[in-house]
C-alpha cells in the first residue's frame, strides 16, 4: 500500500472523495433500528424466528399458542455498524471502456462510507486479494477513520486469485457484533461457495448486500472477429471465433448468474448488478430506494 503522504495517493483519494460525495448527493440518510433489542426499549412488533437470535427474546406464549417461535423486536434507535468488503482480486482490473470493475466496486464502496459517515455509522473495511483479505480496517465512526476508509480504498490494487467467497466466509470468522455486510465483487466464483459464506453470515445475524460489479463485456460479448482472450487470472490464453462460442457463453453466463442470484436471495441477502458503464449515482439512489422500501414493508 502506498505511503498516506504519497501525492499521487493524495490524488487519487481527492478525486474518489469527489466522486462519494456526488453520488450521495440527495441520498442523506436516517437513523436505523438497532440490531440489539435491550430491556428499555419500546416493544414493536413479532416476527418469525431465524437462526442467530437470541432465545431470550422468544416470545413463548405466543409459541405456545401458534407452535412456531417468534421473537419480540423493540424499537431502539442505533449507530449501524457496517463492513465494505471489497474484493481486489487480479479479474476486478478488467476494462473494456474507461472504468475497471475495481475501480466501479471502490467507487461504490466510497459513496456507501460517505452515506454511512453522514449518518454518523461505523465503518469496516476489508479488502480482498484473492481469497484473502489483505486490508482491513476494523470498524469505527468519525471523519478521521472515514479518511482511513477512503486512504485504503484508493490504494487498493488489483491482485491475487481465487475463490472470491472464500474471503466473504473469513469476513465471517472476524465479526464479533451484529451488522450490516456489504460485498461488492464481480462473483466469478462457484455460486454454491457464495451461498455457503453468506449462510453462514446470515445465522450469525448479519445483514448482506451483494453488489455484482461486471464489465459490459462480460455481460453481452460484444466479439465480432478472431480474439485472443487472456485468462483473468489463472489458466493459458485462447484465440477463438466469438461468433462461433457466443451463444454458448452467453448461455453459461447467464445460468451461472441465475444460480447465484437465486441462492442469495433466498438466504435474504439484497442483490444487484452493476456494470461498469453505468451512472453510480442512478444505480445506488435506485438500489437504496428499493431497498428501503422493502425494509419499511417488512416492518424494519
Amino acid at each position: 500500500m502506498p505511503q498516506a503522504s504519497d501525492p499521487r495517493l493524495l490524488a487519487r483519494i481527492a478525486r474518489l472523495e469527489l466522486r462519494a460525495r456526488t453520488a450521495v448527493e440527495g441520498l442523506l440518510g436516517g437513523r436505523h433500528a438497532s440490531p440489539r433489542r435491550g430491556s428499555g426499549s419500546t416493544f414493536a412488533e413479532h416476527r418469525e424466528y431465524v437462526p442467530g437470535d437470541e432465545l431470550r427474546h422468544i416470545d413463548w406464549r405466543l409459541m405456545a399458542r401458534s407452535d412456531r417461535p417468534f421473537v419480540r423486536r423493540y424499537e431502539e434507535e442505533t449507530r449501524l455498524t457496517c463492513w465494505l468488503l471489497v474484493d481486489a482480486s487480479a479479474s476486478m482490473a478488467f476494462a473494456s471502456g474507461e472504468t475497471s470493475k475495481l475501480d466501479q466496486a471502490v467507487g461504490a464502496a466510497a459513496a456507501l462510507a460517505r452515506l454511512l459517515e453522514l449518518q454518523r455509522d461505523r465503518i469496516g473495511l476489508a479488502v480482498a486479494r484473492g481469497e484473502e483479505i489483505g486490508e482491513w480496517i476494523p470498524d469505527r465512526g468519525g471523519p478521521g477513520h472515514h479518511r482511513a476508509v477512503l486512504a485504503a480504498l484508493a490504494a487498493a490494487e488489483a491482485a491475487g486469485a481465487g475463490e472470491p467467497a472464500a474471503a466473504l466466509a473469513a469476513l465471517a470468522g472476524r465479526l464479533h457484533r451484529r451488522g450490516l455486510v456489504v460485498w461488492l465483487s464481480d462473483c466469478l466464483g462457484d455460486p454454491e461457495a457464495a451461498a455457503r459464506a453468506a449462510a453462514r453470515l446470515r445465522h450469525a445475524g448479519h445483514d448482506l448486500i451483494v453488489l455484482r460489479i461486471l464489465d459490459p463485456a462480460e455481460i453481452d460479448f460484444p466479439y465480432g472477429r478472431n480474439t485472443r482472450f487472456e485468462p483473468l487470472e489463472a489458466g493459458e490464453a485462447l484465440r477463438l471465433d466469438p461468433r462461433a462460442v457466443r451463444r454458448a457463453y452467453l448461455e453459461e453466463f447467464e445460468a451461472h448468474s441465475r444460480r447465484l442470484r437465486q441462492g442469495l436471495r433466498a438466504l435474504g441477502a439484497d442483490f444487484r448488478r452493476l456494470r461498469c458503464d453505468e451512472s453510480l449515482e442512478a444505480a445506488l439512489a435506485e438500489f437504496l430506494a428499493r431497498r428501503s422500501a422493502r425494509l419499511r414493508r417488512a416492518g424494519r
